[in-house]
């Protein structure tokens, strides 16, 4: 159908101190909360773009661990399909750019997930939170 999009996105679970990394959007009033990453640009591969997104949003530098899963959104012409990496977190503090406006670690245990975006929660409600604290 004419008119349509579709992106390809990546997004990093980062694992500190027992904890996780969510990031809020900047102009979005709710309490909803996402995970960093970001769409990918042409040429590039799924861990360049989580490396480069994550540098991007956070000044974190990161690295794929493994993948963890898949998520989509689709709103009316626009679809946008991703991973979820499990990352280590190699060096740095946040600094936010101007994509957010605030950032927070939720316990990563699976019981902090309620302000968590709909598409990003259900998938990691499933998750087995002490496999992965174990994998850090």
């Amino acid at each position: 159908m004419k008119g349509q999009k579709i992106d390809f996105g990546v997004k990093a679970l980062i694992v500190r101190d027992g904890k996780f990394l969510v990031m809020h959007n900047n102009g979005v009033k709710d309490d909803l909360w996402e995970l960093p990453g970001g769409r990918m640009k042409f040429g590039e591969t799924a861990e360049h773009t989580l490396e480069r997104e994550l540098m991007e949003e956070t000044g974190l530098k990161g690295k794929a661990i493994r993948l963890l899963d898949t998520w989509d959104l689709i709103r009316d012409n626009y679809q946008i399909t991703g991973i979820i990496y499990l990352c280590s977190l190699e060096e740095g503090e946040v600094t936010l750019s101007d994509e957010h406006d605030a950032y927070k670690w939720l316990n990563a245990d699976g019981g902090s997930l309620d302000s968590v975006y709909d598409i990003f929660k259900s998938k990691m409600m499933k998750w087995d939170w002490k496999e992965i604290s174990k994998n850090i």
